[in-house]
């Protein structure tokens, strides 16, 4: 059956998936996942804008913006102080297609989803397409433009930044045993507001999504 778009072309792809990557032994390949979509190393580096003080004398008021960066390890300690659970070196946190956020080892395996602290929303379906994509092997050789949202629902951080993803997207046509390579980037400068530490804050910055991933078509 051809697939009328991508989506759907990637929705066929899982049915059978598991059953065939016992039979090929594709399990060898490293970081690998069990969907036909692909999930992604998420690198954050945003500033965080906040008041850390304020203070008037007669007519004049005068105050002190405070900035904290957070990163991607940063951001890790946060959620594992949330969590209760203290993570190993070398874990990743990785966001899937359908913006899925978890935990993962060094390897690419799952240890726990973290969607409640930290939201990615990719609005695919909103995408703007330059290249080609192939809907009968699922070739493709891409750019796509598409909003995103990052969200943060912490204890001591909260807010929504958003932006316009550009993801580049290249999946090679399947070879004599069906199996094919993902790989993706995406990346966005990103903006929003919330709260920091219970008062009033800003951040700016960028987000990084990468990933590669084999499946069997």
């Amino acid at each position: 059956m051809k697939p009328t778009n991508r989506k759907n072309f990637y929705t066929i792809m899982k049915s059978n998936l598991l059953k065939l990557l016992f039979a090929a032994g594709l399990f060898l390949l490293p970081a690998m996942s069990l969907q036909a979509g692909l999930n992604a190393t998420l690198r954050v580096d945003i500033n965080c804008y906040f008041q850390a003080k304020t203070s008037s004398s007669g007519a004049l008021e005068s105050g002190k913006v405070g900035i904290v960066r957070l990163n991607s390890k940063q951001l890790l300690t946060l959620i594992s102080k949330e969590k209760g659970i203290k993570f190993a070196n070398g874990t990743l946190l990785m966001v899937s297609d359908e913006g899925v956020v978890f935990v993962a080892d060094a390897q690419g395996n799952v240890l726990m989803d973290v969607s409640d602290l930290v939201q990615v929303k990719l609005e695919k379906a909103e995408e703007l397409l330059s290249g080609k994509v192939n809907l009968t092997n699922g070739k493709e050789d891409s750019r796509t433009y598409f909003p995103l949202t990052l969200t943060f629902n912490l204890a001591t951080l909260k807010g929504t930044l958003r932006g316009i993803g550009t993801e580049d997207r290249l999946t090679t046509a399947p070879n004599k045993d069906g199996i094919q390579i993902i790989r993706g980037s995406t990346d966005s400068a990103v903006s929003g507001k919330g709260i920091i530490n219970g008062g009033l804050g800003y951040f700016e910055g960028r987000i990084n999504l990468k990933g590669r991933n084999a499946s069997i078509r």
